[in-house]
């Protein structure tokens, strides 16, 4: 139930801001941002049950971000890592390269997913569903994008509407005053009306009650929550910055890791 806020062609001192929520099972092993590749540089966190990456970035500022399609099945252990294809694909070192990746690409080897990814020139999303013949590919204009675990603007997910309203409302400035209102908006826990929230289906892992406590930005449940955030802001050719906290935006710091998009460690 992951959430990733694209915020492209808005600000005069980057090209694009991202800012994103991973929510997991408490228990799954990951770690914080590291260098993943080294050519090209490559950084983000590592899932260490399955590999790869949720978020991550090269040193020119190409970004890739992962959600899951959110089913009310079980997934197939047998098919590829989601994390493996953000690396995949970034390793591609260009947006053209990643379109061109994913174009190729095969969905059947893959649970469900949804991506988005760009450049700080362009931004695009891509959904790849077991059932169809390719990876459907949609180019985005400027504005802000809220992906969760479904397609852009799914009305299965009222939380990414919201997000989006915020977003859009934040004023230009300084990075240290969208910095702090986006980890507002990241740190929102609070929960939508019932009336508000899609009805699972009958025979789903969950019942509506814990669904609603999934429509928050910020998700908190006994088993499964937001366990790490990030923001970042490239242009084209650089990043200009890159924040990480290790657990959920409301209880956890910030911290700069932009030196590992420099080759620093």
């Amino acid at each position: 139930m992951c959430t990733i806020i694209v915020r492209h062609g808005m600000d005069d001192w980057c090209s694009t801001i991202i800012a994103s929520n991973r929510d997991e099972f408490y228990d799954r092993a990951a770690s914080g941002p590291a260098v993943l590749s080294s050519e090209p540089l490559i950084v983000g966190g590592r899932d260490e049950q399955g590999g790869g990456t949720w978020f991550g970035l090269t040193g020119d500022g190409l970004f890739v971000g992962l959600t899951n399609q959110r089913t009310f099945g079980t997934r197939d252990d047998s098919l590829r890592s989601r994390g493996g294809l953000v690396l995949n694909a970034l390793g591609k070192g260009s947006l053209e390269g990643v379109i061109s990746y994913l174009s190729r690409l095969d969905p059947a080897t893959y649970n469900e997913f949804n991506l988005i990814f760009g450049d700080g020139d362009q931004v695009c999303a891509a959904y790849g569903r077991r059932n169809a013949r390719e990876v459907e590919l949609e180019p985005l204009g400027e504005g802000a994008h809220v992906l969760c675990s479904d397609r852009l603007g799914s009305p299965e997910f009222p939380k990414a509407a919201k997000a989006r309203e915020r977003v859009m409302a934040v004023p230009t400035g300084t990075w240290p005053r969208i910095k702090s209102q986006l980890v507002e908006i990241l740190a929102d826990g609070s929960l939508p009306d019932p009336s508000e929230v899609p009805p699972v289906p009958s025979g789903a892992p969950f019942d509506q009650e814990v669904a609603r406590y999934l429509q928050a930005i910020c998700v908190k449940t006994p088993v499964y929550g937001t366990v790490s955030s990030t923001l970042a802001a490239v242009s084209r050719g650089r990043v200009e910055q890159y924040w990480f906290a290790e657990g959920p935006p409301s209880e956890t710091s910030f911290e700069d890791m932009v030196r590992l998009t420099r080759g620093a460690g």
